[in-house]
């Protein structure tokens, strides 16, 4: 396996940039006509290269369009984009002036965006359409000074305060004559937590929280100015902001924005990235395929099993410092070309480091990718502490484990189990919440509400403190973990399991229509008939496959039955967050009725007396 040949970058000093405007400054003087992003021009139908310089200049000119409207130092300027040159332009241009940039979900449910606008006060917005606008109705914000409108025609538009972007540039761009000192320590962005259990609150964060985590990170996995990042995952949410967006500033390192979602497979082929940031999901996805592919032949599954095998031995080995010999080294080469690349080529082929995060990673995939020589690192992190807490060298991942503290970030768990972080990118405070700020903030340590264990200085996570199932005998389960095993299953799209008071976990589950075809026919059921989800014989079989996944647990963690669902759990609806997090009370509330008909379940009953 050919590994990408890079220089590690030194270690940060003091004399390094202190905020984020001043490393693009550093950066342009430094690399001028070199490229910086790559973005897809959608006129030309091609993907387009920036230098610094040419960046830099886009910045000053929305520098002094922001400074002409006499935005003051500490006001708030949000940023309804999606990833690309204008979110990134603007984001420098507002923070040189000591404003502060409030991101939003671009799938975010318009009375949740309605909210952050006006509980952050936010006086300027810049949106990419005049439909995007339109659809936060009238009376959105009043506080709202300027809208800025990407892709609008070149004209004003009805409402006063909304303009295109083109004459806005036209009427107040050009060069600013104010200062580029924005201070290291002063509030530069609010990130308002996706809301799982209520209102999302506005985290604090300056530019010192948010360079030193990306410094933190660089010091366990080391880059260069040759890397290369694709950016897909919002730059709203924290992880990609700190790791994908300002960590390759500090680097000098490319950045190709992917177009969607939906052009990801063409598109990571064109940026051919040597890092890649991952969600759980999508390496999922990719182990279901190949578990699949293999499948389909005699021939594929006994090559992919003994690549998995070979792997996984030559992987703990070099983890450990083990010496591998000389047939086992030659045999997993052979094995790696046969195997492992094909089913990587769709990343570009050159990924030299893929952190995953966002998430929980199940066990089953995490010793998969490894297995196959995929470079991946876990890591741990929330949006309190501006992203990374934990994470693993790459080649040191254990599955299961989030990994070590970072370089100068401090771990403890409370008497509760809760894991308390101490860091340079803790939070200031929630926005305009002090007495929730004063409960999450302790003589220096964070209290993250989440549940974990430190063995041998590794944190092992748990679960959510306040997600926690405690059943009718006292037995107490955290889902997060059992709720990915069970997602390991194609049939199951989205899980959520219940359970507080009752003898035995239940789940609600959503089908993936694709696999409930096939599982339905396979029965004698007629897929696209609601009562087939109702019927017996497809809650038995469904239930046969979710104890598959959790032979390893106790049987009092174990679920008793299963309601089937076919409509998916939306942000739409308020079911799931922005960041795809289940919203478990709305979606217990909706669900109440099919909850109660699983309690009176004659193979529940059955399974409660034994």
């Amino acid at each position: 396996m050919r590994a990408f040949p890079l220089d590690p970058v030194a270690d940060p000093d003091r004399s390094a940039p202190s905020t984020i405007p001043e490393l693009l400054e550093e950066q342009a003087k430094r690399r001028g006509t070199e490229t910086a992003y790559v973005a897809y021009d959608r006129q030309a139908r091609a993907f387009r290269p920036w230098s610094w310089s040419a960046v830099a200049a886009r910045v000053e000119e929305r520098r002094a369009g922001l400074a002409a409207e006499k935005l003051r130092p500490g006001e708030r300027i949000a940023l309804w984009l999606p990833n690309g040159l204008e979110w990134v332009c603007f984001d420098q241009a507002a923070l040189s002036l000591g404003l502060v940039v409030v991101p939003l979900f671009l799938k975010d449910s318009r009375a949740s965006l309605r909210a952050i606008l006006e509980d952050s006060g936010a006086a300027f917005i810049v949106v990419q359409s005049p439909e995007d606008w339109q659809s936060l109705g009238p009376d959105a914000a009043p506080l709202l000074k300027r809208v800025v409108i990407v892709d609008a025609p070149e004209t004003l538009l009805e409402d006063g305060r909304a303009c295109a972007l083109g004459d806005w540039l036209a009427a107040y761009g050009g060069r600013s004559s104010a200062p580029l000192a924005p201070d290291p320590d002063a509030l530069a962005t609010i990130v308002y937590t996706s809301g799982t259990t209520g209102k999302p609150k506005g985290v604090m964060l300056t530019h010192r929280n948010l360079l030193a985590v990306a410094r933190a990170v660089l010091a366990r996995n080391p880059g260069s100015d040759r890397d290369v990042f694709l950016s897909y995952l919002p730059l709203t949410h924290i992880f990609e902001r700190v790791v994908g967006c300002y960590l390759p500033l500090i680097l000098g390192a490319r950045v190709v924005f992917a177009r969607s979602v939906e052009h990801m497979r063409e598109d990571l082929l064109v940026a051919r990235p040597t890092i890649l940031l991952v969600v759980p999901s999508l390496l999922d996805r990719l182990h279901e395929r190949a578990l699949a592919v293999g499948r389909r032949n005699v021939l594929g599954r006994w090559l992919l099993g003994l690549a998995l095998a070979r792997g996984w031995q030559v992987f703990e080995a070099a983890r450990d410092g083990r010496p591998v010999g000389l047939l086992a080294a030659l045999l997993w080469r052979l094995l790696y070309a046969i195997v492992s690349r094909p089913i990587f080529a769709s990343f570009g082929g050159r990924v030299r480091l893929a952190v995953s995060g966002g998430a929980p990673l199940s066990e089953d995939t995490a010793r998969f990718c490894l297995s196959l020589g995929f470079p991946l690192v876990e890591g741990y992190g929330l949006t309190e502490s501006a992203s990374a807490v934990t994470g693993f060298r790459v080649g040191a991942t254990i599955p299961g484990c989030v990994g070590p503290p970072l370089p100068g970030i401090d771990l403890r768990i409370a008497e509760t189990g809760e894991i308390l972080v101490r860091s340079p990118g803790v939070m200031h405070g929630y926005w305009g919440l002090p007495d929730m700020s004063a409960q999450a903030l302790h003589d220096g340590w964070l209290r993250t509400g989440d549940l974990g264990t430190l063995r041998d200085g590794l944190l092992f996570i748990r679960g959510r403190l306040k997600d926690g199932i405690v059943l009718s005998n006292g037995e107490k389960i955290w889902p997060d973990g059992i709720e990915a095993a069970i997602r390991q299953d194609p049939l199951f799209h989205q899980v959520m399991l219940v359970g507080d008071g009752q003898p035995r976990l239940t789940a609600l589950a959503v089908v993936a229509p694709n696999a409930w075809q096939t599982f339905a026919q396979d029965l004698g059921l007629d897929p696209k008939a609601d009562a087939s989800l109702l019927a017996s014989a497809a809650r038995g079989a469904a239930l046969d496959r979710i104890a598959a996944h959790m032979q390893h647990l106790l049987p009092a963690a174990r679920v008793g039955a299963v309601s089937l669902l076919r409509e998916p759990w939306t942000i739409e609806r308020g079911l799931i967050t922005p960041t795809l997090k289940l919203r478990r009370s709305a979606i217990q509330q909706q669900y109440g009725p099919e909850i109660k008909a699983m309690l009176h379940d004659l193979q529940y009953k059955r399974l409660c007396r034994r």
